[in-house]
Formats: C-alpha cells, structure tokens, sequence
C-alpha cells in the first residue's frame, strides 16, 4: 500500500528512524534533565519544543531550505555558531546553577534557595522548557541536512506523490520521537528520588549533562 504512494522499503526506514531516535542528543539530554528537576508534565512540554522543532525542519526539508543551506557554507556555518552558542551558554547554567552554591558556602557567602528544592536542580515552568527545547532544535543545522540525505532514499517520486511519501516518514519518525520522549519524561521522577536524598549524585549528574553539552557545542562546530 505504501509503495503505491512512493514510500520504499518502509521497514528498513521504521528500524532506522527508530535507531537514530534513540541515539543521545541535546534534545534528549534535556528533556531527560527536565524530566528529574522540574517534573514529568515540564519535561513534557519540553519534549512538545522537540516535535515542533522538528517539525519545522522537516517541513523547511520537504521546500527545499535544506539544499539551500548545503549550497551556502556561510550560512550553514553562522547557523552552527548560533546552535554551538546555545548550547555551551546551556551547559555553563547547568555548571553554574550546580556549583555556585558549593562554592559559595566553602567561602562563606550566603545563597538564597527558594523553597526546599535542592541547591543543584534548576527547575524550568513549563513554558521556558518548551522556549529552550524550541530553540535546541532549530539552532541545530545537521538535522534539517540529516533530514534531507534520511528521507530522500526512501521516497520513489516517478509514483507522483512525493509530498504524501514524505508525509508518511516524517509520521513515523515523530511516532518513535514521541514514545522515547514521552518515556524520558516519565523516568525522570524516579530518577528524583534517588538523587533527591544523595545531592552528591545529583552534582555528579548535572557535571556531566553540562560536560556533554559542552561536547555537543565543540562537535557542531568542528564536525
């Protein structure tokens, strides 16, 4: 049936897009994060800032911004800049709101904590989750590529439907994007607890997020 309407081979793409989706990335990373220090329905709406910015890269994609930007390194550079930018400015608030307290009281200086949270969560309203996941996704120039050089193996334009083919793998995409998101979202709860009654943990946890946004940031740049 699929076949009629130019998808080609759409098991081999469904294991595929399914793999890609569970590979580590910012996007992940930070619904995951979200998911532990501000709660499951925050983190939710973070991973609502995913599918829509990964919408409209794959719909940029499908008219043709994609090619584009490959034509032009300029600008595909200054869009890797920006996306680098994000996210080392990301890491170094995850670094910052982690051990300034620390610092801090090894020196003497009080530090205002509201309410009971732990010094080491940076809890997010669900809007700047979104706002933040937003802009993850669309500073991120190798997706909307990744988009481009993905699908087109898979799309037989001589059936003369190649919006609806394009249509159909972007579906199944979001489909897997939604089920593994949705789950980091719920994990993170249980993930609280744990790190809730041993703060060290969480110190270790938020090091290392920031250390691999960091990375993320020297990868998009150099690679």
């Amino acid at each position: 049936m699929l076949e009629s309407i130019g998808v080609v081979d759409v098991g081999t793409y469904a294991l595929g897009s399914l793999l890609i989706v569970l590979c580590p990335g910012p996007n992940s990373i930070f619904v995951l994060k979200t998911g532990i220090t501000s709660g499951p329905r925050v983190a939710l709406a973070g991973a609502c800032g995913v599918f829509l910015g990964d919408t409209v890269l794959m719909l940029a994609t499908y008219l043709g911004v994609a090619a584009v930007i490959a034509a032009n390194p300029g600008i595909f550079f200054a869009v890797k800049l920006a996306g680098a930018a994000y996210l080392a400015y990301l890491a170094s608030r995850v670094l910052w709101g982690t051990w300034r307290p620390v610092f801090a009281h090894e020196a003497g200086v009080a530090v205002e904590t509201p309410g009971k949270e732990a010094p080491w969560r940076d809890v997010l309203t669900g809007v700047a989750a979104f706002r933040t996941a937003l802009t993850l996704s669309l500073t991120n120039p190798k997706a909307i590529l990744f988009f481009l050089s993905f699908f087109m193996p898979f799309i037989d334009a001589s059936k003369g439907h190649p919006a609806l083919a394009f249509l159909v793998l972007a579906l199944i995409l979001q489909f897997w994007s939604v089920c593994y998101m949705t789950s980091l979202a719920q994990i993170g709860q249980p993930l609280l607890k744990f790190f809730g009654r041993r703060p060290v943990f969480g110190r270790i946890g938020n090091t290392i997020v920031g250390l691999v946004f960091y990375f993320f940031a020297v990868k998009l740049v150099l690679g």
